[in-house]
């Protein structure tokens, strides 16, 4: 999905917006969810006294069998920290089909992103989530579940974000989803790999690194080096989660909260838990052996950089390309002579990585979206030639994942999951993309990962059930499924076929490695530092990724010189005994769920009081604040929003009532707002001497349409639209009554916005998009008023790749024409330095602007701030240049820093130290510096 920030104005002591809602597994922090389902779906409900669930109708089957496992989930989180939560309202999200979940405050509630993928797992998706998320929810309410609706939520989530870290509540959920299930990241060698690569490999990486990551350096997620300081505290007291957070609880203004609390309940603070941790993992892994780094292809990466999924096709390896330089791509390079890979192809968004080769076809899924309702979401499969350079999406608004090829490249094989979580095995053509069979499979399970046996007539795959894991085989003329191993808590990944036999990866013995499975017997290939993964057979030769500190290598191993090595899988566990033995029981339940399924109305569930707040923006600018206090409601589906507000004009003297209601269920986004408010005026008294002042109360009625839209195609995001408003203004209790041409009314002013922008994604190291095209035209009029007032304004902005990679060239022309009451209005960007300029007729501006990268440094300021880099941008501005010579108005430079304050990983602040010198020789200052400060999610 795309990655563009929008940068907001803060000031700095606003922690709040920190942990305003945060996601699990895959996904980043945001600021509020505001995204919408599509229209048509329709909503049922079970309602209990502990939650209520609400998914569309289509997931009818699968909720029952899910409410009951949140009871049982409920159960869990209050045994662990001895709080029974709130009820709370669960939204299943089944027709959005990224793996992901969120808990939040303000409003209320959790959403679960429902539709399992190809991303291989220890355990089922949709359970394992949810298991995870209810967690968080005790944890809100342990803290501060006291502050509640109809007016405290806002503060709650405030107090929830500046009290703990997300190391901490994120590590803590980890842990309880471990000790909860036979499954959990807790079990994952490849989760902890990471961290595991780096300790064994000598980088000693500081506390602050692994809590805000890295651009130039390959560090695990909070999440990880959250769970296991979690479990090192929890070896200490079994208790001590539940005892931090009642110790916190009551004292949310106490200075270091959770500081405190931390130290009375451990002993120490964070950084001491951390050296603690590490120092413990180094012990528990130093009895995995590390041998000589092979001689990995070496293309001069400045950077970490995966090569994934090799795959060997005619002389030549392909395999996808990703590093926080470029987004990803397929790449390949000759086998006899490793020379610098050439890009085959650009990649959109994926749910995982992910591409299969035969002959000249490569076949891949890509992520979709609905172009107005964000979490209407598809999978699609993609077809490219190789020889004619010809690229076709196969299959349209569908639910499919990890296609693969048949040997007679004449079908697709890929997995579908219905609405009801439901998965079989399609079968696509490969022309048309149209299923010509599909294989059912029982209920209950799902399956990743499939592949061809060389003559296409099976499959084998990966199967996942409440039972666990296991390998399964498929025939594809009988349909039949056979399970190939036992029931177990492992993963596997990218079972192929190797001739008679199986080869997959699984984790054993702390780390994942590569086996083959024949004639019943299982034996280990390889004997990786790290992890080895995407086993590829060719020619007796087995080709597979392995795992090290620059990122996933190309590795090979001749099959016919290997010992094979006969093990016995055995199940995955924790690195701690005690969570090994931990033992819990599912609580007995006689509520038939299938009978409590009903109808869902989102209009009757439309207004949700939550909160009182003192800013109307959500604290996203304080430009021009003004005191006041504001009423929120928002519904649980994001469709209606209602404002009720009042403020203080300090400045005038005045008191000001507001009240707006927001509704985005359907296509256009409809805002009516209704103000009531004063002002004053000056006029001239009937001599036309002295000015008189008066003042005077107004109604203002404004109504705003938006018809956003956005799609991804392949790495393109398209975003287009039209916005549209007018509003109505009344003005009444004027202090003096004889006013000669007081204008009481403005009729019905009309603004009209259109916009195209077409912009390539960005990297995580990119400032800019390499390439982009962006177009807005602004008309506005007063069709209802006397004279000739209108105006309109054209803006461009283009992208262009920079000399080197991540650097940007940014072009930005801009025009308008303004006339009447529009005279002193800008649609368009100003030049900088524009104040100092002498006052113009302005028509249009033109600038030049350079960005790049200067620095990466990972370096922490005491425990205030963690500077993750720096980077500078200089700039050329034109003003009315059909009237301008070839010099710039002015030109600018600056200096920015991006960095985390504290222990927040969220959000990346931006401090910017700008200098702008001014060429006009009748401004009236040469140079002005100036500083801003910004953030981004």
């Amino acid at each position: 999905m795309s990655k563009y920030n929008k940068y907001k104005n803060i000031i700095i002591n606003n922690l709040i917006a920190s942990c305003l809602i945060f996601y699990t597994h895959y996904s980043n922090a945001q600021i509020f969810d505001n995204s919408q389902s599509h229209f048509r779906v329709k909503w049922n409900q079970i309602n209990t006294p502990q939650f209520r669930l609400t998914f569309p109708a289509e997931f009818k089957n699968s909720a029952p069998i899910l409410a009951q496992n949140i009871q049982n989930y409920i159960h869990f989180s209050s045994l662990s920290l001895q709080e029974k939560p709130r009820k709370i309202d669960i939204i299943i999200q089944q027709n959005h089909v990224t793996q992901n979940g969120f808990v939040q405050l303000a409003p209320r509630k959790s959403e679960l992103f429902s539709t399992p993928s190809g991303v291989a797992d220890n355990q089922e998706w949709l359970p394992n989530l949810a298991l995870h998320e209810i967690h968080h929810v005790t944890q809100f309410d342990k803290l501060t579940g006291n502050i509640k609706r109809p007016f405290g939520e806002i503060l709650a989530l405030g107090f929830f974000g500046i009290n703990l870290p997300s190391w901490y509540y994120e590590g803590d959920a980890v842990l309880h989803e471990t000790l909860f299930s036979n499954g959990g990241r807790g079990r994952l060698s490849s989760w902890n790999m990471e961290l595991r690569a780096n300790i064994l490999s000598n980088k000693d990486y500081t506390f602050s690194k692994y809590i805000h990551g890295s651009f130039k350096d390959i560090v695990p997620s909070y999440y990880t080096i959250g769970y296991f300081m979690n479990s090192q505290m929890r070896e200490k007291d079994l208790h001590i989660s539940s005892k931090i957070l009642e110790e916190m609880n009551g004292k949310l203004l106490r200075p270091f909260n959770f500081q405190r609390a931390l130290k009375s309940n451990y002993g120490g603070k964070a950084s001491k838990i951390f050296d603690e941790t590490i120092q413990d993992l180094k012990q528990k892994w130093s009895n995995l052996p590390i041998q000589k780094t092979p001689d990995y292809p070496d293309f001069g990466d400045k950077y970490p950089t995966d090569y994934l999924l090799p795959q060997i096709e005619n002389g030549a390896i392909y395999t996808l390309q990703r590093n926080n330089q470029r987004t990803a791509r397929i790449v390949q390079w000759q086998v006899d002579s490793i020379q610098k890979p050439q890009e085959v192809l650009q990649l959109g968004i994926q749910i995982m990585p992910y591409f299969h080769i035969k002959n000249n076809l490569i076949v891949w899924d890509e992520f979709r979206k609905d172009a107005r309702f964000s979490k209407q979401t598809y999978n699609v499969i993609n077809l490219y030639n190789t020889q004619t350079r010809v690229k076709i999406t196969l299959t349209k608004n569908t639910r499919l994942y990890t296609p693969t090829l048949s040997h007679d490249l004449k079908e697709i094989a890929c997995i579908e999951v219905n609405l009801d979580n439901e998965s079989s095995i399609a079968i696509l053509d490969m022309d048309s993309g149209d299923k010509t069979d599909s294989i059912p499979l029982p209920a209950g399970m799902h399956v990743q990962q499939p592949s061809y046996n060389s003559e296409s007539t099976k499959l084998i795959a990966i199967a996942l059930c409440d039972k666990g894991t296991t390998l399964i085989e498929i025939d594809c003329q009988t349909k039949q499924i056979h399970p190939l191993l036992e029931w177990t808590n492992l993963q596997f990944e990218r079972p192929i076929y190797a001739d008679n036999a199986i080869v997959f990866k699984v984790n054993q013995n702390g780390k994942d490695d590569i086996f083959r499975l024949q004639n019943g017997e299982i034996t280990q290939l390889t004997k990786s530092n790290f992890g080895a993964f995407n086993p590829f057979v060719s020619e007796k030769k087995l080709w597979y990724n392995d795992f090290t500190t620059e990122g996933y290598k190309v590795n090979s191993l001749d099959l016919s010189n290997i010992s094979p090595i006969p093990v016995v899988l055995k199940p995955a566990q924790t690195l701690y005994s005690s969570q090994n033995s931990f033992v819990y029981a599912n609580i007995d339940s006689t509520t038939n769920y299938e009978d409590s399924i009903e109808p869902y109305s989102v209009l009757k569930n439309s207004v949700n009081f939550h909160s009182l707040t003192l800013s109307a923006n959500d604290f996203e600018s304080f430009d021009n604040y003004k005191p006041g206090i504001y009423w929120l409601s928002d519904d649980i589906l994001n469709t209606t929003q209602l404002r009720l507000g009042y403020e203080r004009e300090v400045e005038l003297a005045k008191n000001t009532y507001l009240a707006e209601v927001t509704y985005q269920r359907y296509y256009p986004k409809l805002t009516i707002g209704y103000k009531n408010s004063g002002n004053f005026g000056t006029a001239k008294n009937s001599s036309g001497k002295d000015s008189l002042r008066f003042d005077f109360r107004y109604h203002q009625i404004t109504t705003d349409i938006q018809l956003p839209f956005s799609v991804y195609r392949g790495n393109k995001v398209y975003s287009y639209g039209f916005n549209f408003g007018t509003y109505y203004i009344k003005r009444y209790d004027l202090t003096v009554s004889n006013l000669k041409n007081f204008v009481d009314q403005i009729r019905f002013p009309l603004n009209y916005q259109a916009y195209f922008n077409r912009n390539a994604m960005m990297s995580a190291m990119d400032l800019a998009p390499r390439w982009g095209q962006n177009f807005s035209f602004i008309y506005r009029h007063m069709p209802l008023q006397q004279g000739e007032n209108s105006s309109w304004a054209f803006r461009t902005n283009f992208y262009f790749p920079g000399l080197l990679l991540n650097h940007s060239f940014q072009t930005r022309f801009s025009l308008q024409r303004t006339q009447g009451v529009f005279n002193n209005s800008y649609d368009i960007p100003l030049v900088d330095g524009f104040a100092y300029l002498p006052h113009v007729n302005l028509r249009n501006t033109l600038l030049f602007d350079y960005r790049l990268p200067l620095l990466y440094p990972d370096l922490s300021v005491s425990q205030l701030a963690y500077i993750k880099r720096i980077h500078g941008q200089v700039s050329a501005d034109y003003l009315n240049i059909h009237h301008s010579s070839l010099a710039p108005k002015t030109i600018s430079a600056a200096l920015n820093f991006d960095f985390n304050l504290f222990k927040y990983n969220e959000p990346l602040f931006n401090l910017s130290l700008i200098g702008t010198y001014l060429i006009d020789p009748a401004a009236n200052k040469k140079f002005v510096p100036r500083f801003s400060l910004s953030y981004n999610y």
